[in-house]
């Protein structure tokens, strides 16, 4: 009986060279490397149309049901979004930064001026009053720590100034990365399930079944962030603006803006209602100042207390001192868009880590 050699042995057709999934890993490499070289400078755009088209999915799933045309139902509530929300933001863009530039240029002045004292609302505070009027003394009394903090204004006026010149000056390219967010909104609205879908048997394919798990999270982890945190945030920061609207304070765009910022962290808005609430005390407008307060205690309050843990802790078993890491961490790193990934980034590592600390699942 003679037997083949091993080297003249057909080769397995189920046995692939050991070579070729390094080749394919550095071709995926290398395109995706040229993948996110061409649309890096509208990544941002695509970031935020698929974080509030996932938003607004109720909405469409509630209109395709109805109509059964998704395109139809998709271009609806595109426009909505457009109309109901996108735009009334937007035109809000303008008289923000006026009142912006006012209160920088408003602190410049006064400090550039030696005659000028602090507000008595805020110089009559008990306790807090005089040590501000002795450390105002104290900057005035001293001309290159003045210069310093002077000159620190100027160069932030002159820089939002130039953000502002550059964004009228570029309003080609801005409105183009305007037209991909909403081409991208349109399409991640009308193909988003197709798209999670098949990147999810994708990474399952080429990483095992293990990693379905930490894809589950994704979508937990942005519904709670969206719903628990950034929605939440908006919602304080409009009974904010009512308060402060009814109240009579002044700059009440300025103030809500700065409400929202606050309010995306714990108990943050309660550093922008207090000093209000001290302005009206010191000014005694006692019945406005009682209203306000109890207006933001019950309403901040219970939002705070109440409806933010409940939308966080229904989406997502991360713990809630991850989510706000995450969120903290990534509002420093990237932005307002580093609001969901940071979280999102830290959720998927716990669970992968968890995933990979698990069993194989079986694959019956």
């Amino acid at each position: 009986m003679t037997t083949t050699p091993p080297s003249m042995q057909p080769p397995d057709p189920h046995h692939a060279p050991s070579g070729r999934p390094v080749i394919a890993m550095a071709l995926f490499l290398s395109l995706f490397s040229i993948l996110y070289m061409i649309i890096q400078p509208y990544l941002a755009a695509l970031l935020w149309a698929a974080i509030l088209s996932y938003a607004v999915h109720p909405a469409n799933r509630f209109l395709t049901d109805r109509t059964k045309r998704p395109v139809l139902s998709a271009m609806a509530t595109t426009l909505l979004f457009l109309v109901v929300v996108l735009m009334p933001l937007l035109s809000l863009g303008v008289p923000l930064s006026h009142e912006l530039l006012l209160a920088i240029e408003s602190v410049r002045v006064f400090l550039l001026d030696p005659h000028a004292t602090l507000p008595a609302w805020i110089s009559h505070l008990p306790f807090i009053g005089p040590k501000l009027n002795t450390a105002v003394a104290h900057l005035k009394s001293h001309p290159i720590g003045l210069g310093t903090a002077a000159g620190k204004l100027q160069s932030q006026i002159l820089t939002f100034g130039n953000q502002v010149i550059s964004l009228a000056t570029d309003l080609g390219k801005w409105f183009l990365k305007f037209f991909i967010f909403i081409l991208a909104f349109f399409s991640f609205t009308l193909h988003g399930e197709a798209i999670w879908t098949t990147m999810g048997r994708l990474f399952s394919e080429w990483a095992g079944s293990r990693m379905k798990i930490p894809l589950t999270v994704i979508p937990q982890t942005t519904k709670g962030v969206l719903y628990g945190i950034f929605f939440t945030a908006l919602f304080q920061a409009i009974l904010s603006a009512i308060g402060f609207w009814a109240a009579g304070l002044p700059n009440v765009l300025l103030l809500t803006t700065l409400a929202f910022l606050a309010a995306l962290f714990p108990v943050g808005a309660v550093v922008i209602w207090v000093p209000a609430l001290l302005y009206l005390t010191v000014g005694h407008h006692w019945i406005a100042a009682l209203a306000f307060g109890i207006w933001n205690l019950l309403g901040g309050g219970a939002i705070e207390h109440f409806v933010k843990p409940m939308f966080i802790g229904r989406s997502s078993d991360i713990p809630l001192l991850a989510i706000l890491l995450g969120v903290m961490g990534g509002l420093e790193a990237f932005g307002l868009i580093g609001l969901f990934i940071g979280p999102v980034v830290l959720a998927v590592t716990l669970s992968l880590l968890r995933a990979l600390s698990s069993p194989e699942p079986s694959a019956d």
